[in-house]
């Protein structure tokens, strides 16, 4: 079992427009819950304890989405800004 997981949440999702306009790809809800979401309970069900993510396109929305994830997970951003 993987301890920690690496989250590509960096992509803009020009595919997805007009969706991702004012929210990055990541952030977009299907199903209930956004593309993140889905994706940190696959990893918190296969046993993961830390994930870290990339981020680039609107990057403050994902950091404070994933500041929420405390209680499930030790997070580190790779900020891909520069």
């Amino acid at each position: 079992m993987p301890g920690t997981a690496m989250i590509m949440a960096a992509g803009k999702g020009t595919r997805m427009m007009p969706l991702t306009a004012t929210r990055p790809k990541p952030l977009v809800e299907v199903a209930g819950g956004t593309l993140l979401d889905h994706v940190l309970d696959l990893l918190a069900d296969a046993g993961v304890e830390r994930v870290v993510a990339n981020v680039h396109y609107l990057p403050d929305q994902i950091e404070a989405h994933l500041a929420g994830q405390s209680d499930r997970f030790t997070v580190t951003i790779s900020d891909e800004r520069a």
